[in-house]
């Protein structure tokens, strides 16, 4: 070990104020692992078949966060409201006479109207989306 390894430990000893060498030495052990993963992932034709099969598992598909439903009730009207939003239907604050109820309740945010002036344009937040059983569409 290095001089500089010996005073990281013993700092750790003086820190911690208990003996570390457990968590040390597991610590290496992971350092080892993943090391050796990493050398043989990039080892190419030399590398032994385990490696290779790792290297051609396909990735794990990435979860989209799920999104709780409302708790409380929606009324069918609303919901109808929700789904046109959801269609693409550029519903603004003045279209939409019950869009303080959305917004508080978290279904819609409100962004600046793209014509610069004028009402307000509804989108659907997570919750909203939730709200009517969809994904929004990336």
């Amino acid at each position: 070990m290095t001089d500089a390894t010996n005073t990281l430990h013993a700092l750790l000893d003086a820190y911690l104020r208990c003996p570390v060498d457990s968590v040390r030495t597991e610590l290496e052990q992971a350092l080892r692992s993943y090391q050796t993963d990493w050398i043989r992932a990039r080892a190419g034709a030399d590398a032994p078949p385990q490696a290779k099969a790792k290297a051609e598992e396909a990735p794990a598909p990435v979860k989209k966060a799920i999104v709780p439903k409302p708790r409380f009730p929606i009324a069918s009207a609303d919901l109808e409201v929700l789904k046109r939003l959801a269609d693409g239907w550029p519903g603004t604050t003045a279209d939409v006479a019950r869009w303080a109820w959305f917004e508080n309740r978290e279904l819609v945010a409100l962004d600046p109207n793209p014509a610069g002036e004028g009402p307000e344009v509804l989108r659907l937040t997570p919750l909203g989306w939730a709200a009517i059983g969809r994904m929004p569409e990336d």
